[in-house]
């Protein structure tokens, strides 16, 4: 296995340039990085599953692609798979990034990837549960249904009152 190259560290630190400069531009308004890092937050919020499956398999192609000539740990995509998804905990300790754009591909998974991992199976924005408090008003059969049910519960109490000689 060669070394990386220079160029291969050149764009590396060309493509991290870039973000550090958006940081400060405006755009709208709003810096770029902080329309990016907003738009990330809402991505992850609205659906956490498939943020974490994107990054653990995307991150797993990224990876695969930076390391494959230079690494002899990561001869197939599936060596990448299993890195990358230990880096949404404790890590892989047989496996190392050896490029610039692996280390900087396992950073960018190490720092998100234990929240990820840990929101995967949270209910997204919008939908389950709490679908009636965020995703607008309660149709009218759901209203209904709930007045019948505090109505039921009402009675029951009142007969337990009763049972009891409680007034």
């Amino acid at each position: 296995m060669s070394q990386p190259r220079v160029e291969d560290e050149r764009v590396v630190l060309a493509l991290l340039a870039g973000l550090a400069a958006t940081a400060g531009s405006k755009a709208g308004g709003a810096s770029t990085y902080e329309a990016w890092k907003r738009e990330l937050k809402t991505a992850v919020s609205s659906d956490p599953f498939d943020v974490t499956m994107v990054t653990v398999f995307g991150g797993a192609f990224l990876f695969y692609v930076a390391e494959k000539d230079y690494n002899p740990k990561v001869r197939s995509y599936f060596d990448a798979l299993v890195f990358i998804s230990t880096c949404l905990s404790v890590g892989y300790a047989d496996v190392f990034a050896r490029t610039p754009a692996g280390k900087a591909i396992a950073s960018a998974v190490m720092t998100i990837g234990p929240a990820l991992s840990g929101a995967i199976f949270e209910e997204p924005k919008g939908g389950g549960a709490t679908a009636g408090a965020e995703s607008g008003p309660v149709p009218a059969e759901a209203l209904e249904l709930q007045r019948i049910v505090v109505a039921k519960l009402d009675a029951i109490l009142t007969e337990l009152r009763a049972a009891r000689g409680a007034p």
